[in-house]
This record gives C-alpha cells, sequence and structure tokens, in this order.
C-alpha cells in the first residue's frame, strides 16, 4: 500500500513544547486549515530541529505568532511577528499577518509580498454550522488570563466565556458562534469573530500576554484598521459596562474580509499546483 504524503507543518504546540493535555485553540487552527484545504495529514515538525539529512525538505508555517520558527526551506502563509526584538531567518515568506510583519522582514533584507492575511479567516469556508445563538456575549480570554476573567465573570447570566485550550477546532468554534457578541483577549479569537461577521472587541485583561502587543496591531492593519488600541478591561466591568463599550466598536468591512482571503488563497502552498 503506498504511504499517503503528509505535509510537514511547524504549529507552536502546548502539548509537545509545553507538554500540556490541551492545545491553544489559535494554534491549533493552523492544522486544522492546512489539513481542510490540502486533504492531507499535517505532520507536526520543528523547522529549526530538522536532522541534517531531511533539511533539504519544504516544511511550512501557517497562522499564529511563529515566524521566527523558520528555516531556509519554510515557506510561510500567513504567520506574524510577536514582538520587536525576534531573530528571523530567510524563507519563502508567500504571506504574512499584516503590514507590520512585512515591514520588520523587509528591514531584515527580506523580500516579502504585500498579501496579508490569518489564515482563520478561511475558517468558515470549511467549517460553517448553522446554530442558534444561546449567549447574549461571549468572552473569550488568553489562556493566560481565564483563571481571572473566570472569577470575574464566570457566574453571570447571558455571559459564555469561552476556554482556548481545546483539542477540537469545531468544539470551540461552536461555543464561539453561540454568541451574539464577543469581548476577546485572544487574538485568534477576535480574529475568528471577524470570520464568522460576530461583533467583536479586542481587550486587555492583563499584561500576561506574551509579546509587545504587536501581533494586535499587525491583524488590525490588515483589515484596514490604522488607530486600534486594546480596551483596557483589567479592572470590573459590569454587564450594562460591557454592553457600551460595543457602541463606537470598529467592525471590519465584509469586503476587505473576502479580499484578504482571495489573496491567501491565490498563493496558498496547500492547493495543487501550487
Amino acid at each position: 500500500m503506498e504511504k499517503k504524503e503528509k505535509i510537514p507543518l511547524f504549529w507552536w504546540s502546548e502539548t509537545r513544547l509545553m507538554g500540556k493535555k490541551k492545545e491553544n485553540y489559535g494554534d491549533l487552527l493552523s492544522r486544522y486549515l492546512v489539513e481542510k484545504i490540502s486533504g492531507k495529514e499535517a505532520e507536526w515538525i520543528q523547522p529549526q530541529k530538522i536532522p541534517w539529512y531531511k533539511r533539504s525538505k519544504t516544511n511550512y508555517l501557517a497562522a499564529g505568532s511563529i515566524i521566527h520558527h523558520v528555516n531556509e526551506k519554510s515557506i510561510v502563509w500567513g504567520s506574524g511577528i510577536i514582538d520587536h526584538r525576534q531573530k528571523i531567518r530567510k524563507a519563502d515568506f508567500r504571506a504574512v499577518r499584516g503590514p507590520e510583519t512585512r515591514k520588520y522582514l523587509q528591514e531584515k533584507g527580506y523580500d516579502c509580498p504585500d498579501i496579508y492575511g490569518d489564515p482563520a479567516l478561511l475558517l468558515p469556508d470549511y467549517f460553517n454550522p448553522k446554530l442558534k445563538k444561546k449567549f447574549k456575549l461571549g468572552i473569550i480570554p488568553h489562556y493566560n488570563d481565564l483563571v481571572q476573567v473566570k472569577k470575574e465573570y464566570g457566574n453571570i447570566d447571558g455571559i459564555k466565556i469561552i476556554d482556548m485550550m481545546t483539542n477540537d477546532v469545531e468544539e470551540t468554534t461552536m461555543e464561539i458562534l453561540e454568541c451574539e457578541r464577543i469581548i476577546s483577549s485572544s487574538l485568534h479569537g477576535v480574529i475568528v469573530s471577524h470570520a464568522y461577521d460576530i461583533p467583536v472587541i479586542c481587550v486587555k485583561f492583563s499584561n500576561r500576554v506574551f509579546g509587545d502587543g504587536i501581533k494586535y496591531k499587525d491583524y488590525y492593519a490588515s483589515i484596514g484598521y490604522e488607530d486600534f488600541s486594546q480596551i483596557d478591561l483589567s479592572s470590573y466591568l459590569k454587564p450594562e459596562e460591557l454592553e457600551q463599550l460595543f457602541k463606537n466598536a470598529f467592525q471590519p468591512r465584509q469586503e476587505k474580509m473576502k479580499e484578504l482571503k482571495r489573496g491567501l488563497m491565490r498563493v496558498c502552498p496547500f492547493l495543487k499546483n501550487s
């Protein structure tokens, strides 16, 4: 029997790298989407730790702030930076998350096209169940903020706290889809909400999220919002106060989202003949 080809893909894996029992939803989206688009299984690899006898083989990076993990044989499709101190090797940059990542790469002398977008924007094209709304508000904390947020908002009627540590992309996505509105300190909580056209506000519960915040600015710039700043929710707000935050909240134009998706698919390395 012929062995089916696998796609060598790096995503940040909490189970493999940190010894946890579950993965971070945003990182797991990378594997999920690559497998859906390609029809092949993704094989987790670390580009900078590949054995010497396999280093001539192409490897891939997609969603996540993981671009500093590339090697010279990496193809990057939608990855981004997490801060301004990262050392990044030369690679084949097909698309990046946003303009801030592209600028950082160009400053290092690397070629990078102005093709932007997080691959998670494509999720509704591969998973789009029709669900009834069960909650007025979903709160998606970055996993480092989960304990604090559960303590403050976990027992309020109409509010759903969504845990981003999961081994099931579809189950967590359905939790998001059951909410009328979303407040998120998780970047992929924001991106997936935008992808499904759910009103969302990007907030900051603490300083526990790794990086200097550039990943948020990078993504928002990609969807046409240059004046982005996270709303500070380090202090508790009542549900009615949370509701007021949506009055002037930015929501991207769906035509802009479609434009980003078309650009991503145009350079997608997992399609036939790409």
